[in-house]
């Protein structure tokens, strides 16, 4: 979803108006779910997709009516009737699109930089869109992972509806204000990888890592190993003074992932005991069970609780016999593209 954004920027940048196809609602079996996007250009190319097939062919038909009218719309559709069989489309379910026109204005450009801006911060964010054809309506905004809207002039009821809203994002949801309907779009971050240490094993995670969407920061002490030669795939390289206090100055939150690769016991421990005070939605340390269990123990002497520990996957990974660095980087971020998968859940705003 972040390349799609990025588009929108780089269209609405060159002046060009776009039309963004949104899957505001859905029941039943669909080929997206709801929150899936597309755009579409005047010149009738697109990007992204809502599913393929008739479904994304009425959309480029519809698309035309909003820039001849500079307008957005609404349209249902079912895919349980003779139209989607007769496509070789019987999914049974149905759905409700939203085909946004975006004139390319100042506002709009602001407000898609703003969104493109938080989700390349690895935060979550809210796009909020008045639900209706009004060209001249509303001016969407988007809302941050704290709550806040990038619109000084919100109505405080609406910001308190909004943050009732429970999502899993990526999705979308719709409510109503005063008469008026909002659709709200959640993009969720894929997640941050902080991978400590910059050895062999971490160089092969950190391209898998960042080659399946997450964000990817790299820490070590040793400038020799923890630089841009090494990591051209990553978001940030941090050359640490030391692990002590290595997570300082990083929001470390449900959406971290903190992967300990470091060249040594006494460093894997020191950065694992500093990892189990972070509210880190995945916590994982390579090493045999018997590095893992002697950690453990002198962790315990100092304090840590034997459920702290419970958190930390040890050995990480998953269990496909990797030997190789690489094997190992892949067995690694498999493991991580699973809890990505299954730990994601409703993000409240209140």
């Amino acid at each position: 979803m972040k390349q799609l954004m990025q588009q929108v920027c780089t269209i609405l940048n060159k002046g060009e108006d776009l039309v963004l196809v949104t899957v505001a609602s859905q029941s039943g079996s669909t080929p997206r779910p709801a929150g899936a996007k597309m755009v579409i250009r005047q010149d009738g190319r697109i990007h992204g997709t809502i599913g393929g097939g008739l479904v994304e062919a009425l959309a480029m038909e519809e698309a035309k009516a909003c820039f001849t009218g500079r307008r957005s719309l609404r349209r249902a559709f079912d895919l349980s009737n003779n139209d989607a069989a007769a496509s070789d489309m019987i999914c049974g379910g149905r759905l409700e699109l939203f085909l946004e026109y975006i004139p390319a204005d100042a506002a709009n450009r602001t407000v898609f930089r703003d969104l493109l801006a938080a989700m390349n911060s690895g935060r979550r964010v809210i796009l909020i869109c008045p639900f209706d054809d009004d060209p001249g309506g509303e001016p969407r905004f988007v809302i941050d992972h704290q709550g806040q809207s990038s619109r000084a002039d919100t109505p405080e009821p609406l910001l308190a509806a909004i943050r009732q809203v429970r999502s899993s994002a990526p999705g979308a949801s719709l409510i109503e204000y005063q008469g008026r309907r909002y659709l709200l779009s959640f993009f969720t971050v894929a997640g941050t990888v902080y991978l400590l240490g910059a050895g062999h094993v971490s160089a092969c995670t950190a391209e898998a890592a960042a080659r399946v969407g997450f964000r990817v920061v790299v820490m070590d002490d040793r400038i020799e190993f923890a630089n841009r030669e090494r990591f051209p795939w990553v978001d940030e390289v941090r050359v640490l003074p030391s692990f002590i206090g290595c997570f300082q100055g990083h929001e470390i939150d449900g959406d971290a992932y903190l992967v300990i690769v470091t060249r040594g016991h006494m460093h894997d421990m020191e950065v694992l005991a500093q990892a189990l005070q972070t509210g880190a939605g995945y916590v994982g340390m390579i090493g045999s069970r018997k590095k893992r269990n002697a950690i453990y123990a002198q962790l315990k002497e100092r304090g840590v609780k034997a459920t702290q520990l419970e958190r930390v996957c040890c050995p990480i990974g998953t269990d496909i016999e990797a030997v190789t660095p690489e094997e190992i980087a892949v067995s690694i971020v498999g493991e991580l593209i699973h809890q990505r998968a299954t730990r994601r859940k409703a993000w409240p705003l209140a």
